[in-house]
């Protein structure tokens, strides 16, 4: 699915994700937007030749907190605004940054491998999936968090085409706007999830220990509770439940969302 360019698809939104941006302990959209702002600001000045590139890098790196989630998933620091807008982000390295210089050279991967990189997203979201991710969200900050999370955006669909008996088809959900605030109302999960998992570091499924990563299970059995079908879900919100309960009220916030899709989808002419 390389025919569509998931890293900048347009100019209300933008992908960093391979460049660390969520890596930080601090993750957040404010301390993220804090970062950013702080280096574009800066990094005008490296363009107008009143900085130089490693006064630029040590600047940031004495101002910033670089604690990283996960150590060996490197956080670049030359991530910043690429427009005024301060709707997309991306490096400002390269060269459609830098009035055709490609500065990538200076950055911790270098230009080769900046430039040849893709990540699974491009091979494992069909052309219809990606293509409503990106009819749906314009938002940078909540772009990225699902454009890269390929059991999110897959189960998703799987769960709704099993009932529609059909392809959602990327054509019918672009004109179909209440059929997009369903979808976009499941996206935002990735940011308003009520059981999101805050006892240790956590990417999704993925949970750290030091430089140790593994996958976690949700326990059903202990909860006394079925196994959710929304369980790959579940594990890319980083859920922790505490009661079968919980479990009961996460399944019946999908399910709405995921009838209210499907009616809205039907009902497109």
């Amino acid at each position: 699915m390389r025919g569509l360019h998931l890293c900048q698809p347009d100019s209300r939104k933008s992908c960093a994700a391979c460049c660390g941006i969520y890596n930080y302990v601090d993750n957040r959209r404010e301390a993220l937007s804090a970062r950013f702002a702080y280096r574009t600001h800066l990094f005008a000045m490296v363009r107008d030749g009143r900085l130089s590139l490693e006064a630029y890098r040590d600047a940031v790196r004495r101002r910033e907190d670089g604690k990283r989630i996960y150590h060996t998933i490197y956080t670049c620091e030359f991530v910043g605004y690429l427009n005024d807008e301060a709707t997309t982000v991306g490096c400002m390295l390269h060269p459609l940054q830098n009035e055709g210089r490609d500065l990538r050279v200076v950055s911790f991967y270098g230009r080769d491998i900046c430039e040849g990189h893709f990540c699974p997203s491009y091979e494992k979201l069909t052309s219809n999936e990606a293509s409503i991710v990106i009819d749906t969200i314009d938002d940078w900050y909540l772009y990225g968090a699902v454009i890269t999370d390929i059991d999110y955006v897959k189960s998703f669909f799987r769960r709704v085409q099993d009932e529609l008996g059909e392809e959602v088809l990327a054509e019918r959900v672009r004109a179909n706007i209440p059929a997009r605030a369903c979808l976009l109302n499941f996206f935002e999960l990735k940011t308003t999830w009520p059981f999101r998992d805050t006892t240790r570091p956590r990417f999704g499924k993925y949970y750290f220990v030091g430089e140790e990563y593994d996958i976690d299970r949700i326990d059903y059995a202990a909860l006394g509770t079925p196994a959710s079908p929304w369980d790959p879900v579940f594990l890319s919100l980083a859920s922790y439940f505490r009661s079968a309960k919980e479990v009961d009220v996460a399944n019946s916030l999908l399910n709405v969302i995921k009838d209210e899709f499907i009616d809205a989808y039907r009902r497109h002419d």
